[in-house]
C-alpha cells in the first residue's frame, strides 16, 4: 500500500428508500474526514420501467447534505420551498442548520423508462457557530462547476476549493469536494487541506503506483502529495476539521441535548414540512 494512504475504508450496504448504497463514513475507526461526517456511495444502479427513486421525507440537523451525480437524475423537495432536479455534474447544497426536512425522487418521467443512477451523497457538519442557522438550499448547474483540464485529466470542483479553483458553492467551513476524471492522464494531490481522501467510483486507478479497489475510501496521510495516474472517475473530499461531533440518525450536532430534542420534535412533528410533499413521512428509528 501507497505510503501516502493512513488507511483503507471498504463500504458497507444500506438500505436508503428503494435501493441500496454503500456507505463509506462514518466508521469506527475514522468518524470523519476534515468536515465531512457522512458519505455514501449511491449506485451504479439502474431502475427499470415502474421502479424509481423514492426517500419520504426526513429531517436534518446541524450538517449541510451535498448531492454530486454522474449518471441519472433526481428532483430535491425540502421545507424550505426548494424544488429542484439534478443533473450529472451539478450540485445540491443543502444547509440543515436547526433544523430541515426533505425529499428525493426520481424524475416522474423517467419512471417509464430504463434509467441509471450513480454518485455520491455526503453530509458536512457545520462548524461552531453555524449549527444552528436557518435552513438553506443552494444549486450549482453542470455548466457553472469550476473547472480544470489537464493532459488527460479533467478536475470539476463541486465545493469549496482545490486544484487552485474555487467552487461556486464554497460551504460552511474550508473544504474541497472535486471529481477527478483520468483519461491515461496523472494528476499530484496536493496539501491543500489537511485532511483528504480519495474514492475510486470507476475505472482502473492508482495512487502512488497502488491499485485503488473501486467505491473502498483512502484516508490520505497529513502533508503527503500523491499521484493519481490510470484511467476513471475519482472523487475527492476533505478539508479542516472542524471539532467532534455526535451523529444520531439524520442529526449531527456538538450538544447532545440539541439532539434529544430533535428526536421529540420529529416524533411530534414539529419539524417543517415540505410542501406538497410531506406525507408519508419516515418515523424515527425504533419508534
Amino acid at each position: 500500500m501507497s505510503e501516502a494512504i493512513e488507511l483503507m475504508i471498504e463500504p458497507r450496504k444500506r438500505p436508503v428508500g428503494a435501493g441500496t448504497v454503500r456507505r463509506l463514513l462514518p466508521w469506527r475507526r475514522r468518524r470523519m474526514v476534515g468536515p465531512f461526517i457522512f458519505a455514501d456511495v449511491m449506485g451504479p444502479e439502474t431502475m427499470g420501467p415502474g421502479a424509481g427513486m423514492d426517500v419520504d421525507a426526513h429531517p436534518h440537523l446541524g450538517l449541510a447534505t451535498v448531492t454530486y451525480l454522474v449518471r441519472g437524475r433526481a428532483v430535491h423537495r425540502d421545507s424550505t420551498g426548494a424544488v429542484q432536479t439534478i443533473e450529472p455534474g451539478a450540485v445540491n447544497w443543502m444547509t440543515a442548520g436547526a433544523g430541515v426536512t426533505h425529499t428525493e425522487r426520481s424524475v416522474d418521467a423517467d419512471r417509464d423508462e430504463t434509467v441509471e443512477l450513480f454518485g455520491m451523497q455526503t453530509w458536512v457538519a457545520l462548524p461552531d457557530g453555524a449549527e444552528d442557522v436557518p435552513a438553506e438550499f443552494d444549486h450549482c448547474a453542470a455548466g457553472d462547476v469550476a473547472i480544470a483540464h489537464g493532459s488527460g485529466v479533467a478536475i470539476r470542483v463541486a465545493v469549496g476549493t482545490g486544484f487552485g479553483l474555487e467552487a461556486p458553492i464554497v460551504g460552511a467551513s474550508p473544504l474541497v469536494l472535486a471529481e477527478v476524471r483520468l483519461g491515461d492522464g496523472d494528476v499530484v494531490i496536493g496539501p491543500d487541506h489537511p485532511e483528504r481522501a480519495v474514492v475510486v467510483l470507476d475505472g482502473d486507478v492508482f495512487l502512488d503506483g497502488h491499485r485503488l479497489t473501486p467505491v473502498e475510501l483512502a484516508v490520505l496521510r497529513r502533508g503527503a502529495r500523491p499521484r493519481l495516474t490510470g484511467t476513471g472517475t475519482v472523487m475527492l473530499l476533505g478539508g479542516e476539521p472542524v471539532g467532534e461531533r455526535r451523529i444520531w440518525w439524520n442529526f449531527v450536532h456538538s450538544d447532545p441535548e440539541v439532539i434529544e430534542d430533535a428526536k421529540q420534535r420529529w416524533t411530534e412533528q414539529r419539524f417543517p414540512t415540505v410542501p406538497g410533499d410531506h406525507d408519508p413521512w419516515v418515523p424515527l428509528p425504533g419508534a
